[in-house]
């Protein structure tokens, strides 16, 4: 595991979140946003669950070197086509960032859909252990508060595998250990996720 902190103290200096643990569950995707000039077209789909990072990754991308439209499923099919070319007449490569796989997309021009179907598809896994744990820990700590070893084993080996419900695990654990002046420990946890 290692965790990348991301150049964006210029653009938010207020911001908790600016650190990105790359894991076996995202590290294909992270590090094909450094070879954008091998994608086909120059373009590629980022995919991945709500709160998985695609935004930091996205992020990361346009700082360093590229376009990017988060959402991009949400778009119209003439504004993401007008996107699209606007990003090749620059030279830029285009990262397109979305919660839902393309053929989910309501994307009527044929030139479009064939051009997103050749696009690079990098795909943010399933939430694993390691990265599990690591934005647990996060979390709490972004809350200033920890979780002793035994209390967070036992949490990762049981928590839902999404990154929404670590960070959803985290508010819950924290506001209670707040609410009772105790620390995150195995009881308080297991009064939370029962067995």
């Amino acid at each position: 595991m290692k965790q990348i902190a991301l150049p964006f103290d210029e653009l938010n200096p207020d911001r908790t979140d600016d650190c990105l643990i790359v894991t076996p569950s995202n590290a294909i995707a992270f590090a094909a946003l450094g070879n954008s000039a091998s994608w086909p077209g120059h373009c590629a789909l980022l995919l991945g669950p709500a709160r998985s990072g695609k935004s930091l990754m996205a992020r990361y991308f346009s700082v360093q070197s590229g376009r990017v439209i988060d959402d991009a499923d949400r778009l119209s099919a003439e504004d993401l086509f007008h996107q699209w070319n606007a990003a090749k007449n620059s030279g830029e490569a285009l990262l397109l960032v979305s919660g839902k796989a393309p053929g989910e997309w309501n994307i009527e021009l044929p030139d479009l859909r064939s051009r997103i179907g050749a696009a690079q598809l990098l795909e943010i896994g399933e939430l694993d252990d390691e990265l599990a744990e690591q934005l647990l820990l996060k979390f709490l700590r972004d809350r200033g508060t920890s979780i002793g070893p035994e209390a967070l084993a036992f949490v990762v080996r049981r928590i839902e595998r999404s990154h929404a419900a670590v960070e959803d695990f985290a508010k819950k654990a924290n506001a209670l250990a707040l609410a009772e002046g105790s620390a995150i420990t195995l009881p308080l946890v297991r009064r939370l996720m029962p067995a």
